[in-house]
């Protein structure tokens, strides 16, 4: 169950889940989930909704990016190499971990269409906005 947060900003009554702070491991503490919380930016463009989740080592075969009750959902996950042959590990320090994020939309985007894309560890997700949602130059007639 996803526990999700309205932070009462005025003019969006969607943004990132405040309760994901609280959730990110802090350095030198034990993890309180088996998933890690991609850092975002969120961009309002003309077109639509730029979502950038920074999540380096991941392969592109491993993340899942979906619309799911009215949220837009994306883990992700970075996985030890295998080695091949006898093998001794003398130090280990990368991270190897699960991410996961999600943001809840409003009604009107979440039947909008959407696209990812994955380049250099940032995976980018737009979410269209709806025709009533885009500005309409309107042209001025001069009699």
């Amino acid at each position: 169950m996803e526990v999700w947060f309205n932070n009462g900003w005025p003019h969006h009554d969607w943004w990132f889940d405040r309760v994901n702070e609280m959730m990110k491991p802090r350095p030198f503490g034990h993890h309180r989930h088996d998933h890690d919380i991609p850092p975002a930016d969120v961009i309002e463009a003309e077109d639509g909704w730029h979502f950038y989740f920074e999540m380096p080592g991941v392969k592109p075969d491993s993340i899942s990016v979906k619309v799911e009750d009215g949220a837009l959902v994306v883990d992700a996950e970075s996985r030890r190499p295998e080695f091949t042959g006898k093998t001794t590990t003398h130090r280990s320090e990368r991270r190897y971990r699960k991410y996961h994020r999600a943001f809840r939309l409003p009604e009107q985007y979440a039947s909008q269409p959407v696209t990812a894309s994955y380049k250099d560890g940032v995976l980018e997700v737009a979410i269209a906005k709806p025709a009533e949602a885009k500005p309409v130059k309107i042209k001025v007639n001069l009699n």
